[in-house]
């Protein structure tokens, strides 16, 4: 059964409130409840609207869908969508209720750099993941002011905390409502993520009304009345004094005081916060109440490090640890700042990417060393673009995937620094290190250029390649016309007495007539099937019953001596032999017309005979047999016609020879079951397949399937250069993979490889931790 697509909440298990069940709930006080029934009213009522929107949507999608699969995805799912709206709208609403039941989140400080953090089990679900982070950091972009507020008066409500992480109305925990609510349903992903993005027009990108009507309803209810009037005095304050404490606590409680101080923080001053001195610099984990770094300061400290980035020539390099590095940027800038969930997640993601390239067998220690460079540039462009990892033809990810699918052959030499390939892959990473800030062209217009230094490298390579395939073609082509013409003359010869002259026509001319249209057309050919027809022809013009075939070997004989002749200049034959052959083929031709002149005579006589018989007297049966019997004789002296194989018997003897294994005695291995893995994978080996043979412990080399020879059964191995360096018949081919001899190496792209492996390990581990 299909896993269905599910949404990523951006909750860490379980979404909003998943654990409620199984606590007592706690009681709310009165201005909570009035403003949790309001905000839930409110927020239904908006994304009530979304599903007629969606509706149109889908059904337009459907429409112009490119494949009939995707086409019926999009209708399943609008089907689906219009009979669970009620359903949605109900978990959606009891979602808001539950995130009303506010716990203080422990060791969350920890999680920022956590692998199970990354909320990664599909592809799909990276995209639905990237959506779903967007929609919450532009919400909070847009209305941190009245978030912070919201998060002030809940904090004098409740007996925990309440910052923007565990806000009940923050846009993360009305993001994790509606994506659980739609959680359960099995839908196409591009359903999926339309649904997504009308969730984000209809509702995330109407809040700024909403939470002024929150706001509003508790100042009603005497919940720090004068709180924003309070926050525009402690910015000019702040303003003129930046290195001086916060403003005086609003009239009422301490607690109020205490958080309009958290409220300065939260509203976007981090900045002054720490520069003022209550953040230590360095990297803080999202807990802590700065406002996330925006990713353009995130991507100009990055730029930094990429710079300042040092690589100690091409041998043994380290995976970067990123956050280490932003953390000692921070401390010596004497600077505090955290980072967005979806940004951490990130640069954890390309960190788990750089990992797999530096562990891959596919490539060559100083090749590796030189991608894992990139990992800095590569990092910015995931910041930068959050399609990245969704957008195959990104060109940053082109780039990787050429530069090794390029050197998946390569070896290190003695003096591998100066092959002409190594040298260009360095100049490749250090045009990218040097010269690569925000636009991604560069990648383009390297991208460009390192393939045409590839297409001249491969066409030296296909020149010597070429060689040694046609050299094993023209040899296998040899040996299995030899087989076949060999195959076709036992069939047409084998016990038949025939004539000298029609044997020395079979072996002088038409044997090589037989080899030389077999190795030049092969035996699908018009060309084929005429030439054997002749020589079946011969056969049987010296072998039909006469005096019944004269006839029929009358209106051959015209054509048969054309193509005989053709057959004789085709061969260059000697004109003598030629003259010899066609005399004493027409001698022979004299004789049987004569014999069937001589029985037709002989049948002529007796039937005479025999009328002259019965005029004379009345036969008696015993008298008849006799006679019948000498008259039919002559009729069933030669039966051969019947023997000789008919044209389609000489096909299949002829596909039966080039079926035959190549020389089975000299490889002296026991043949393997047709059910044997190795064997069966020797049929499925992809011309271009690149494999790593192990002649010993000291001889290891990697080489390519250049080519398979089917008339012989025959697999060509060359190295990087085009050169041969093994070959194996299809047995000692599947020997050779069953004790590892030849292994195979992984022929995806390294980009996907490498994506398919993370989002593996980390589905692995949350099944484990479930």
């Amino acid at each position: 059964m299909k896993e269905p697509n599910k949404v990523v909440s951006l909750a860490e298990k379980g979404g909003v409130g998943q654990e409620l069940p199984a606590r007592r709930l706690a009681p709310l006080a009165s201005a909570v409840v009035a403003l949790r029934d309001k905000a839930r009213n409110l927020l239904l009522e908006q994304a009530k609207q979304l599903f007629a929107k969606v509706d149109d949507s889908l059904f337009s999608m459907a429409e112009r869908a490119h494949g009939q699969e995707e086409q019926d995805g999009l209708f399943q799912a609008l089907r689906l969508l219009r009979v669970e709206r009620r359903n949605i709208a109900e978990r959606f609403a009891n979602n808001i209720n539950e995130a009303f039941q506010v716990r203080s989140p422990e060791g969350e400080g920890e999680q920022v750099f956590a692998s199970d953090n990354l909320s990664l089990v599909h592809n799909d679900d990276l995209e639905q993941l990237v959506a779903a982070d967007t929609m919450v950091a532009n919400a909070k972009r847009s209305y941190a002011e009245p978030i912070a507020e919201l998060c002030l008066r809940l904090d004098t409500l409740y007996s925990v905390k309440i910052y923007e992480k565990n806000n009940p109305l923050g846009p993360d925990a009305i993001c994790d409502a509606f994506v659980e609510a739609v959680r359960p349903l099995d839908i196409h992903i591009r359903a999926r993520l339309t649904l997504l993005k009308k969730f984000e027009q209809v509702v995330m990108l109407q809040l700024k009304d909403f939470y002024e009507l929150c706001n509003q309803l508790l100042v009603e209810r005497g919940v720090l009345p004068s709180l924003r009037e309070q926050r525009r005095v402690a910015r000019q304050r702040t303003a003129q004094r930046p290195a001086a404490g916060g403003p005086a606590g609003a009239p009422g409680t301490s607690a109020g005081s205490g958080q309009l101080q958290a409220g300065v923080a939260a509203s976007g001053m981090g900045a002054g916060a720490a520069a003022g001195g209550n953040f230590n610099p360095g990297l803080l984990p999202a807990t802590a109440g700065l406002a996330p770094m925006p990713s353009g300061d995130l991507l100009t400290h990055l730029g930094e490090l990429q710079s300042s980035a040092q690589y100690e020539g091409s041998g043994d390099i380290q995976l970067l640890n990123v956050g280490d590095l932003l953390q000692q940027r921070l401390i010596q800038a004497n600077q505090a700042a955290s980072l967005a969930k979806v940004d951490s997640d990130i640069i954890k993601l390309v960190e788990m990417l750089f990992s797999f390239i530096l562990e891959d067998r596919n490539l060559a220690e100083p090749i590796k060393s030189q991608l894992g460079r990139l990992q800095l540039p590569l990092l910015k462009v995931a910041i930068a673009d959050k399609s990245f990892f969704s957008k195959g033809g990104h060109p940053a990810r082109k780039l990787l995937n050429e530069l090794a699918d390029a050197t998946t052959g390569w070896q290190a030499g003695d003096s591998y620094e100066s092959d002409p390939l190594f040298r260009e892959v360095c100049q490749v990473v250090e045009r990218v290190l040097n010269e690569f800030d925000r636009d991604v062209n560069i990648f383009s217009l390297l991208l460009e250029s390192f393939r045409q230094f590839i297409q001249r490298e491969r066409k030296r390579a296909e020149m010597l390649e070429r060689r040694v395939v046609d050299e094993a073609d023209g040899r296998a082509k040899t040996q299995a016309a030899r087989a076949r013409v060999a195959a076709v003359m036992d069939a047409l010869v084998a016990e038949r007495e025939l004539p000298q002259v029609v044997e020395g026509w079979l072996n002088k001319v038409w044997h090589n007539v037989l080899f030389l249209t077999c190795v030049k057309e092969g035996t699908e050919c018009e060309a084929w099937s005429r030439d054997v027809r002749t020589a079946r022809d011969l056969v049987w013009s010296v072998q039909a019953p006469m005096p019944d075939s004269r006839q029929q070997l009358l209106g051959l004989l015209p054509a048969l001596q054309e193509r005989l002749r053709e057959g004789v200049e085709a061969v260059s034959l000697n004109p003598f032999e030629a003259r010899a052959l066609f005399a004493g083929l027409k001698e022979v031709y004299r004789e049987r017309f004569a014999l069937a002149q001589e029985i037709s005579a002989q049948r002529e006589r007796q039937a005479r005979e025999q009328a002259e018989r019965e005029l004379r007297e009345e036969a008696t049966a015993e008298q008849v047999a006799p006679v019948a019997e000498a008259i039919a004789m002559p009729e069933a002296e030669v039966p051969e016609e019947a023997a000789l194989p008919q044209m389609e018997e000489l096909e299949q003897v002829v596909a039966e020879a080039g079926m035959a294994p190549a020389e089975p005695e000299r490889e002296g291995l026991a043949a393997l079951p047709e059910n044997d893995p190795h064997w069966q994978m020797t049929f499925r080996l992809a011309q271009g397949s690149w494999f790593e043979l192990k002649r010993s412990d000291e001889e290891q080399f990697r080489c390519r399937l250049a080519a398979v020879i089917r008339d012989i059964d025959q697999f060509i191995f060359v190295n990087r250069n085009g050169a041969k360096v093994a070959e194996f018949a299809r047995l000692e081919l599947a020997y050779a993979l069953r004790s590892a001899q030849l292994m195979p190496l992984d022929d995806g792209m390294l980009f996907e490889r490498a994506l398919q492996s993370v989002i593996g390990n980390v589905r692995k581990k949350r099944s484990e931790g479930n």
